[in-house]
C-alpha cells in the first residue's frame, strides 16, 4: 500500500496503483523549488484547493485537473480516480448538497455519457458532496465500461481508505505529498453552477468524455 497525506486529505493506494495529492500556489505565493510544482500560480484573488490523482497508470507530467491526456492511455483494465475540491463557500450549494464521501459506487453507475470526451469503449462517474465543511467532485474513469461490474470494487477499494479532515487541519503551504509531478492546470475556485465547468471538470448533465 502507498499512503498520500497531503492537505488535510489521506488515502492508501494498492499496489499497482500511482497517485498524487497536490495544490497549486496562489497568486504571490513562492512554493519551494524541490516541490515540483508545475505552472503559474493562480490568478490573483483566486484560491487554490487540493486535487487527488489515483490511478493504475503512470499519471503522465502535466496531466489535466480531471485527468485529461491522462484517460486516453487507459487500458481496458485500468482506472483514473479524480478528487477535485472546491471553494468552501460552495459546500453549502445544492450541487454539493449530499454529505460524505461517496464510498461504495455500483457497477450501473457508470456511463460513457459521464464522459467529458467520449473515448470508445470507456465509461466513467461523477458525484459531488460535501464533507468536514469542503465541497469535492469525485471523477472516475474505467477502461472498459464492459468490464465495470469487476473493476467498480477495485475503485471502492480505494475510496474505503479516503480520510478528510476539516479544512482548518489542512496544510496551507504549496509542498504536497505525490508520486508524480502535479497538474499544470489551475483549479478553479469560483463556485460551480449545476452543471460543473466545462474547461477543467466533466459535465454533471452527461456531455462528452474526456
Amino acid at each position: 500500500m502507498t499512503d498520500l497525506v497531503a492537505h488535510g486529505i489521506e488515502v492508501s493506494l494498492p499496489a499497482g496503483w500511482e497517485g498524487r495529492l497536490f495544490r497549486r500556489p496562489r497568486d504571490g505565493e513562492i512554493a519551494a523549488q524541490d516541490a515540483h510544482i508545475e505552472g503559474e500560480p493562480a490568478a490573483p484573488q483566486e484560491t487554490t484547493n487540493a486535487v487527488l490523482h489515483a490511478s493504475t497508470i503512470a499519471v503522465p507530467p502535466g496531466v489535466g485537473d480531471f485527468a485529461s491526456g491522462a484517460v486516453d492511455k487507459l487500458r481496458a483494465d485500468d482506472i483514473f480516480v479524480v478528487l477535485f475540491e472546491y471553494d468552501p463557500s460552495s459546500a453549502d450549494t445544492v450541487l454539493f448538497q449530499s454529505a460524505g464521501i461517496p464510498r461504495t459506487l455500483t457497477a450501473d453507475d457508470f456511463s460513457p455519457n459521464v464522459m467529458q470526451r467520449a473515448i470508445r469503449g470507456q465509461a466513467g462517474v461523477q458525484r459531488f458532496f460535501n464533507d468536514q465543511g469542503r465541497a469535492f467532485c469525485l471523477y472516475v474513469v474505467i477502461g472498459a465500461f464492459a468490464r465495470r461490474r469487476e473493476l467498480v470494487y477495485r475503485v471502492n477499494e480505494v475510496l474505503a481508505t479516503l480520510t478528510i479532515e476539516p479544512r482548518e487541519g489542512a496544510s496551507t503551504a504549496p509542498n504536497s505529498t505525490t508520486t508524480t509531478e502535479p497538474s499544470d492546470t489551475a483549479p478553479t475556485t469560483e463556485a460551480p453552477t449545476t452543471v460543473a465547468p466545462t474547461t477543467t471538470a466533466p459535465s454533471d448533465s452527461g456531455g462528452d468524455g474526456p
